[in-house]
């Protein structure tokens, strides 16, 4: 058994956690839903032991970009709900937005200051709410508050906007570039 500060180091199943009712104060799940089969199963043991807590993960959008191809769900937020989606596909970009982000400090640095688009930041207390949309729908859905998905904001239009004209840079310049190499 591994000892951190004089308290045990529990390594368990989040759906079954060994803990009594309402143990703790607070919880903290950081990237868990995105890997787990059932989500709801793990989110009423999370509600079961703890009397608040918060909830971390990619967001639909990174997922897209990143495409980790061992989550097992795509995750966005409507206001006050998590709504998980089945993943069904690896990213279109493959590795390269993961070699952009571990070696392009400006894309590092752009992904952190727009953290609440590529992350969902979930705070709760009492309950938890989430739904599984079993929709095959292939939109990326965007985290929303107060809005409707079709309904989002100027300034995430404008930076969606922003970010699909960065997205095509890459594909522009080696198509530039194919040219040169003839």
């Amino acid at each position: 058994q591994l000892v951190v500060d004089d308290r045990p180091f529990v390594v368990a199943d989040v759906a079954a956690l060994p803990f009594k009712d309402k143990s703790f104060d607070y919880v903290i799940a950081s990237h868990i839903l995105e890997h787990v089969d059932e989500p709801l199963a793990v989110a009423a043991e999370l509600m079961r032991v703890a009397h608040a807590g918060y909830i971390e993960t990619p967001s639909e959008l990174l997922e897209r970009l990143l495409g980790w191809s061992f989550h097992k769900w795509m995750v966005h937020r409507e206001d006050d709900t998590l709504v998980l989606r089945p993943r069904t596909e690896d990213s279109a970009f493959g590795e390269y937005f993961h070699r952009a982000y571990a070696s392009d400090r400006l894309f590092a640095e752009f992904v952190d200051i727009h953290y609440d688009e590529f992350y969902v930041r979930y705070e709760w207390k009492g309950v938890i709410r989430m739904r599984i949309d079993q929709s095959s729908d292939a939109r990326v859905r965007f985290n929303t508050t107060n809005a409707a998905v079709e309904t989002l904001p100027p300034a995430k239009v404008t930076l969606l906007g922003a970010l699909r004209s960065a997205l095509n840079l890459p594909l522009l310049l080696s198509r530039h570039l194919r040219r040169f190499e003839r």
